[in-house]
């Protein structure tokens, strides 16, 4: 049986696979080109064309995708279902991707709208956009994006992975429904760079005259008890006193945010970014960049290494720009009042570089949230190269106000409740804290000179029980390693720790090796 040849213009079909089946009306791929079976008897074989690689789309026998052309496809019908990767996936020079939107519209089953995309540790090369935009209540696992470059004029969210997980809450006459958050776990994104806006305004040139407050993303609606949607300048009124505490008062903002796994949302869980660069370079700024994400729900068990964040950002973090949490929306995308999240736990960065303009943190950016205690436990920070601080324009590029920075926090929002940081290291050379306004940290935090990070006693802090102190029933434990692995430190003087859950993603950031006589290899 010969195996069709997806480069084959003439006979390949775009987001599909050509197969054989012992069914004159099969839909399902029973016998796969390339592979050698044994026959007992006779048997007459079909010529048949699947969906994607094949598969029904259930969690028993999820779609399979195998081929670049069949995430277009996915992107085409705002897929739904259960997906699962089987090889990795390399996109062609000459082939742009059109992230894949998989929103929950809200039916009366909520079963129908499930989401799944398991990676199964296999890789997905050269995009030229994030892999998703806009999902809702999914789950994304798996994931390894390499060689990632994003370059775009449009101001939004964006994160490698994901640009926005959204989590919706509505009523039928009999119940009441919840997407709930999506789940990104155990993903990695590798040489990565997101550059946004055009190029830098030479310095002798001004820029846009400076406006005071906050500009709703326009794709955010919201709606009066009527149901008529309310006025921009309404909505500003009503946000201006709640939010002008983290909006520096003297520039514009989108109120966007980046990052490496997502942009805004998410429960993201054992998750690793290296070598990641963004860049802002427009006239407008973006509110928070984070090396996972820009504004997640909650970050466990992950790490950053090798990460710069450059030009019109307000808030930057090693993990996150902020980590105020999520909130939940409407059927009409209102935002309902609610947050939640809003922890970070178990988590690293390293070899950070930032040049923003108003609050820089090792872990995170900007704190504070309107969820009840929200946490920063069992991280470290080390290595981080920060000048924060807002510049003239001019040729001058003289100096107009010094960013706030922190070892662990920035500073906090005008969320109501401060984060607690507990059992975490901090660098000693900067507060763990940059401006505490609410959150604090007590005194199971540790401040470390750098040797101190290769010692094996740093577990004794960051693998510490944590107690939630709202739910004493809520603890948690750091997974962090000490001297068995290269990846983070000198050999001899032992290797620096890290989530033990994501080890083996390590090895798949790689993209090429060179072998001792000079040739490269795969």
């Amino acid at each position: 049986m010969p195996e069709f040849d997806k480069t084959d213009f003439f006979t390949h079909v775009a987001g599909y696979t050509w197969g054989f089946s012992s069914i004159p009306d099969g839909k399902k791929i029973e016998y796969y080109g390339g592979q050698t079976y044994d026959f007992t008897e006779n048997t007459k074989l079909y010529r048949v064309l699947v969906k994607y690689g094949g598969g029904s789309g259930t969690k028993e026998d999820p779609y399979l995708i195998d081929y670049y052309d069949q995430l277009e496809l996915m992107a085409t019908e705002k897929a739904r279902g259960y997906f699962k990767q089987t090889k990795d996936i390399s996109f062609p020079e000459y082939a742009s991707h059109t992230p894949i939107n998989t929103v929950n519209e809200l039916k009366s089953d909520p079963d129908s709208e499930r989401f799944e995309y398991d990676g199964n540790g296999y890789a997905i090369d050269n995009l030229d956009n994030p892999l998703f935009d806009k999902v809702s209540g999914a789950t994304i696992k798996n994931v390894n994006l390499r060689n990632v470059v994003i370059e775009t004029e449009l101001y939004k969210d964006y994160g490698a992975l994901l640009c926005n997980a959204y989590n919706y809450q509505y009523k039928t006459d009999d119940e009441e429904y919840q997407t709930g958050e999506t789940l990104i776990k155990h993903c990695s994104v590798a040489h990565c760079s997101i550059i946004l806006g055009s190029k830098p305004v030479p310095e002798e040139e001004t820029t846009t005259e400076p406006v005071t407050g906050e500009v709703v993303p326009p794709d955010l609606i919201e709606y009066d008890e009527d149901g008529k949607v309310i006025e921009d300048k309404d909505k500003e009124e009503k946000k201006k006193e709640k939010e002008k505490e983290e909006i520096p008062p003297s520039k514009l903002a989108q109120g966007y945010s980046l990052g490496g796994i997502s942009g805004n949302g998410g429960q993201i869980e054992d998750c690793y970014v290296e070598d990641m660069g963004i860049d802002v370079n427009g006239d407008e700024y973006i509110l928070n960049v984070g090396g996972i994400s820009g504004k997640p729900a909650n970050v466990i068990n992950s790490t950053v290494l090798n990460y710069s964040a450059n030009g019109h950002i307000f808030n930057a973090g090693g993990i996150v720009g902020c980590a105020a949490g999520s909130r939940m929306y409407d059927a009409n995308g209102k935002e309902l009042p609610q947050y939640y999240g809003g922890n970070i736990q178990g988590c690293a960065a390293r070899q950070v570089w930032f040049n923003n303009e108003y609050a820089a943190g090792g872990i995170a950016g900007v704190g504070g949230s309107d969820a009840k205690t929200p946490i920063i436990s069992n991280c470290y920070a080390m290595e981080m190269y920060f000048n924060c601080a807002e510049y003239s324009n001019d040729v001058s590029h003289s100096l107009i106000r010094e960013g706030i920075c922190g070892g662990i926090l920035g500073t906090d929002g005008a969320n109501k409740n401060g984060h607690l940081v507990k059992n975490t290291v901090s660098v000693a050379d900067k507060a763990v804290i940059g401006k505490k306004n609410r959150s604090n940290y007590d005194e199971t935090v540790r401040q470390a000179p750098d040797y101190a990070y290769y010692q094996g006693n740093i577990l004794t802090v960051i693998n510490s029980p944590t107690v939630n102190p709202n739910n004493p029933k809520e603890i948690f434990t750091g997974i962090f390693k000490f001297g068995s692995s290269d990846v983070f430190g000198d050999l001899e003087k032992g290797a620096l720790s890290y989530p033990e859950t994501m080890e083996d993603l390590f090895g798949k950031t790689i993209m090429k090796e060179v072998n001792t006589d000079g040739e490269t290899g795969t």
